[in-house]
């Protein structure tokens, strides 16, 4: 070998080393929690060697209910591992952020989950143990998230497309766009008027598995397979209600304290009398309702843990079993387009939710079909999130063939 690359080889290695020697052990002030993994009033003491204890603050306005475990490790990761005590200060808490297990990534795209060790306390304590870092940039989130990041790459991704149209329906409480996204072929030979229109949001701001079925959905309705479907169908997607909740780390909460599936006002939208977002969001609903082309089916979309992607019915609107087959033909359609097996079989709910939730209010407001999407949080990975969301929306444009009346 020349001597010369010799050298410069032996002169990096020590570089390297003598990096590691100084950076040593994790630290303190190795952990960001406002970045875009965000823990609002999150703690942090060192308990030994790359072991730490985190202390939980709480969503606003709601003392019960323990932040995500979000966080960034901006350096000095590479060849440490982690123990992380988590615990959540509060005597009865309502919701139990170890439920759902968190994942971690070298570079916010690709995830791997970590497991809650045995012995911990439902909604209060628990232990985490990652496995020796690789790289030295860590992010840290509940369930599999999708960051603000996240969102505008996907955005400007898909806006690019022809077929895709961006709106801007206003500003979250600390200023953040309020987006929806339209999906439909304008070129259609079929008047907006006969197309059957789907409309598919997700509520809770925690639910990052949720948010990725529909980014399945959406890159699914934008592919070539989907081109013949987008002339018949018109499709409305909202990635984040509530962005300002995904920015803090509040599980299901906005800047107000709402819990943002409990925000819908059958009566009819009200800046008064509803969550500021949630008031966004249905003021554009029933403006679309009362357009050329109304809403056929909304989807309320969630994310509980379980090992898929799981669709329930909770509001039959009239064209189910009429205009299009039932929502059993629909289920069998599901079912027929999931060869991975990561969507549940379909399923009723007896009766609707109560008119508060975001997966019955379309319904009791204007007696549409409703669904509600659950399951797959803390265990789906990205691609399978990706694929469940796309079998659900192949199946719908599928099942509503042809033309409306």
């Amino acid at each position: 070998m020349n001597p010369l690359r010799t050298l410069a080889i032996v002169a990096l290695m020590l570089g390297v080393s003598l990096a590691r020697a100084e950076a040593g052990e994790l630290r303190i002030e190795d952990f960001r929690f406002d970045g875009p993994m965000g823990c609002d009033g999150a703690a942090l003491e060192k308990v030994a060697e790359n072991h730490f204890k985190m202390t939980l603050a709480h969503a606003p306005k709601h003392p019960e209910w323990a932040n995500w475990i979000h966080f960034e490790i901006p350096r000095n990761a590479r060849g440490n591992s982690l123990r992380l005590d988590v615990e959540f200060d509060y005597a009865k808490p309502q919701y139990n952020f170890n439920h759902y297990d968190p994942s971690w990534s070298h570079d916010g795209r690709e995830w791997r989950y970590v497991h809650w060790q045995p012995g911990g306390v439902k909604g209060r304590a628990g232990t985490l143990l990652f496995p020796e870092f690789t790289e030295d940039r860590v992010l840290v989130g509940t369930q599999l998230p999708m960051t603000l990041p996240d969102r505008r790459r996907l955005i400007d991704r898909w806006g690019k497309h022809p077929h895709c149209k961006v709106h801007v329906l206003g500003k979250s409480l600390e200023g953040r766009n309020l987006y929806r996204l339209t999906v439909t072929d304008p070129d259609s030979p079929h008047p907006p008027a006969r197309r059957w229109v789907h409309h598919v949001a997700n509520q809770h701001p925690g639910e990052g598995v949720a948010q990725w079925y529909i980014a399945g959905m959406i890159d699914w309705l934008l592919s070539d397979d989907a081109a013949e479907h987008r002339k018949r169908t018109i499709a409305h997607f909202t990635l984040m209600m509530d962005p300002d909740g995904v920015a803090h780390g509040w599980c299901r909460t906005n800047a107000q304290g709402f819990d943002m599936n409990r925000t819908y006002r059958v009566e009819g939208a009200d800046k008064d009398q509803q969550a500021h977002e949630a008031f966004v969001f249905q003021r554009d609903l029933q403006r679309l309702m009362k357009s050329e082309s109304p809403v056929t089916t909304s989807w309320s979309m969630h994310s509980w843990k379980g090992p898929r992607l799981e669709p329930i019915l909770v509001g039959r609107g009239p064209e189910l079993g009429t205009a299009v087959g039932s929502w059993e033909e629909l289920g069998k359609l599901i079912e027929k387009n999931d060869p991975r097996n990561v969507v549940e079989p379909l399923r009723a709910y007896p009766k609707p939710t109560p008119p508060k939730y975001w997966d019955a209010g379309p319904f009791r407001q204007f007696g549409i079909t409703n669904m509600l999407i659950e399951g797959g949080g803390g265990l789906l990975s990205k691609p399978q999130c990706l694929d469940a969301g796309a079998v659900v929306i192949r199946s719908v444009v599928e099942h509503y063939r042809g033309l409306r009346k």
